[in-house]
């Protein structure tokens, strides 16, 4: 599956969600309506973010 880096939108997006977490390091594996599958980009390691409204 095709990764990217995040836009400034989603960086600052989520920031506000996860505030410990350096959004730099992480790449999008997977954008879907009600969550985000992350990869970072040295470990590997792979993170679901479930975007939460309001």
């Amino acid at each position: 599956m095709k990764t990217r880096g995040l836009q400034l939108k989603e960086k600052l997006f989520l920031k506000k969600l996860l505030p410990k977490i350096q959004p730099d390091n992480w790449l999008i594996r997977k954008k879907l309506p009600t969550e985000w599958h992350l990869e970072h980009k040295v470990t590997g390691t792979k993170k679901v973010v479930p975007l939460r409204s309001g």
